[in-house]
């Protein structure tokens, strides 16, 4: 366990929970389990104190799969806990966050139109929103590895 315990009230959800750096923990879970977590954060420091600022998706081509981050803003605590996932690569979808966070409306638009990572009950994905027009007319998405671009 990392000295900030931030991540305590994720611990019985977490596979691990690593201190990156001084002021943010990463809390690697399986994806069913983001949106849980993320509860539980705002139970323990409260709604208006914990922020999802950021969504990044790497391709791990390698590996088979996508490594989702989500980073969330623990203002109280003045850390960020990355609540962190991986999804199947040949199968990208993990539920969406909106129904908990309006925040994860352009992290998860900007995702699903770089990566091809497919948000569940979002209404608002679709292609063009970052990329040109005549890559998503491809079916490219520039940051998969493979996407030749």
């Amino acid at each position: 366990m990392p000295e900030s315990d931030v991540g305590e009230p994720l611990k019985e959800l977490a596979k691990e929970i690593q201190e990156m750096k001084v002021g943010r923990v990463v809390v690697i879970l399986d994806p069913e389990k983001v949106e849980e977590a993320f509860r539980k954060l705002q139970e323990r420091y409260g709604y208006l104190n914990v922020y999802l600022s950021t969504i990044v998706g790497t391709d791990l081509k390698s590996e088979g799969k996508i490594r989702m981050d989500y980073y969330v803003n623990v203002f109280s605590e003045s850390t960020y806990v990355v609540l962190r996932t991986f999804i199947e690569r040949d199968d990208p979808k993990i539920k969406t966050m909106l129904n908990i966070s309006k925040a994860a409306f352009s992290g998860e638009c900007e995702t699903y139109d770089l990566l091809g990572v497919k948000f569940e009950g979002n209404p608002y994905l679709k292609r063009s929103f970052f990329v040109p027009k005549d890559v998503a007319e491809k079916g490219v998405f520039p940051l998969r590895k493979d996407s030749g671009v």
